[in-house]
């Protein structure tokens, strides 16, 4: 078979790697992307639960700050509409019934002046972490030999306190805060600016506005501008580098030689990539210790939004469960209600066992808790999990535990002779997010543009 030649070989068709693709293209070089899926979008991926009704079976929302992408979305022609925040959100916590905000707020007004007396020190202590090298701030080696976990049961919390601060945490990192480093929530904090960014759903927050048509829309429209430079169904297997060139080999016998690789894939998946000659084993311990979380989201559509009607905003935060938070993920100028339910860190690996009827059953009986009978009666449900997906294998960022920022943190974005690395994993600015997967492409793109310039 004959090989395909380009400047720079792009391993995956994710965002980062559709970005890197275009860079580089603008600047007169020759890309070839390698995809393993028979699609592109890798973390994003729109569905259609219902004829005309996409729900975001992956990525779904981006953030006031979200810059790269808001000018990317008005380059690709993807209008854009705000995520639905009027009405009360429903509270399930610490063994008190379910209450809405206002009585919540009420019945625990001391809780939560304590846990925003919390996030302000999070900040504080995060803007002492460099997000380009997060080991090198003053408390790094105290902070990353802890979890974010042993730091939040350390600050004297109530349980209704600490549970939001976990519930919320999780929500960002989709693995329970005992998995992490305290460093590593910092760094997130850092990157994303403040813990309001990252928490809040209102202004100012990371989960503010949706895409018309659908997520996909931005990797499908993007693929299009480089479709003659782009292989589905091509997951490669080996990549073979000298000090001016590669060789990328894929299952199946497809060959493509360069002059440079962006792997622009999660850590994790990059590390079951064979390399000749191998990668150093500094490498190798950082990919090891990057897995992948854990995250799936159930949809139920009902003929209208029921809970609008009642002073309801359609968020609930439940420590009973299954789901720990939901979204009125309606769309505009469709009259069906449509919630959607969060299955993050634990929840997602407990119940992606299960089937789907009992999940379905589960969610139920929470959303019928919050909501009312009425709940009990959608028109349609789908559900997606993460970990099972063959070129995923999880969603949606990759965390650090304990030792890995200080002790191999170096090695995440650093380029090793030829090959290169970009995911929003790897990204500086909304590490975990859509923009970050935009900055890591541009980064990476650089970064080849000026070695072969």
């Amino acid at each position: 078979m004959a090989a395909h030649e380009a400047d720079v070989i792009i391993v995956g068709a994710g965002i980062s790697g559709l970005i890197a693709a275009r860079t580089v293209l603008a600047a007169g070089l020759t890309p070839l992307i390698l995809e393993a899926d028979e699609r592109v979008g890798g973390r994003i991926l729109t569905e259609e639960v219902l004829p005309g009704l996409p729900v975001e079976i992956g990525a779904q929302w981006i953030g006031d700050t979200h810059h790269r992408m808001f000018a990317l979305a008005d380059e690709l022609g993807v209008e854009t509409y705000p995520q639905y925040d009027e009405g009360e959100t429903s509270y399930e916590l610490a063994g008190a019934p379910v209450l809405r905000q206002n009585d919540f707020h009420r019945r625990f007004g001391n809780e939560l002046t304590e846990l925003t007396k919390v996030l302000r020190l999070l900040d504080e202590l995060a803007a002492e972490v460099p997000p380009e090298a997060p080991w090198r701030a003053p408390r790094a080696e105290e902070w990353d030999a802890i979890t974010a976990g042993a730091w939040y049961d350390g600050q004297g919390l109530s349980p209704v306190a600490r549970t939001l601060l976990e519930i919320c945490t999780v929500g960002i990192l989709a693995v329970p805060t005992v998995e992490v480093s305290f460093l590593h929530l910092l760094f997130t904090i850092q990157t994303c600016g403040v813990t309001a960014e990252l928490f809040a759903e209102s202004e100012g927050g990371a989960q503010t506005t949706r895409f018309v048509g659908g997520t996909a829309e931005i990797p499908n429209r993007l693929a299009a501008l480089v479709e003659s430079h782009l292989v589905l169904d091509a997951p490669v297997q080996e990549i073979e580098h000298t000090a001016d060139s590669v060789t990328v080999r894929c299952r199946g016998g497809r060959v493509a030689r360069g002059r440079r690789v962006i792997v622009a894939i999660s850590p994790m998946l990059a590390g079951r990539i064979m390399y000749d000659p191998p990668l150093s084993g500094y490498r190798d311990q950082l990919t090891q210790r990057m897995p992948n979380s854990a995250a799936m989201k159930a949809f139920f559509v009902y003929d209208e939004p029921f809970w609008r009607t009642d002073g309801l905003n359609g968020q609930l935060i439940s420590d009973v469960g299954p789901a720990r938070m939901s979204n009125d993920t309606c769309l505009p100028g469709d009259d069906h209600g449509v919630i959607l339910m969060f299955l993050e860190g634990e929840q997602a690996r407990t119940h992606g066992h299960w089937s789907q009827e009992e999940r379905r059953a589960a969610l139920t009986a929470e959303l019928v808790r919050h909501y009312g009978d009425k709940a009990a009666r959608p028109v349609a449900y789908v559900d997606g999990e993460w970990g099972s997906r063959q070129w995923t294998r999880g969603c949606y960022n990759a965390n650090c535990g304990p030792l890995v920022w200080t002790t191999y943190g170096s090695a995440l974005a650093e380029p090793i002779g030829v090959i290169h690395w970009a995911s929003t994993d790897t990204a500086t600015q909304w590490s975990a997010y859509m923009e970050g997967a935009v900055e890591a492409g541009e980064r990476a793109a650089r970064e080849v543009i000026e070695a072969l310039s």
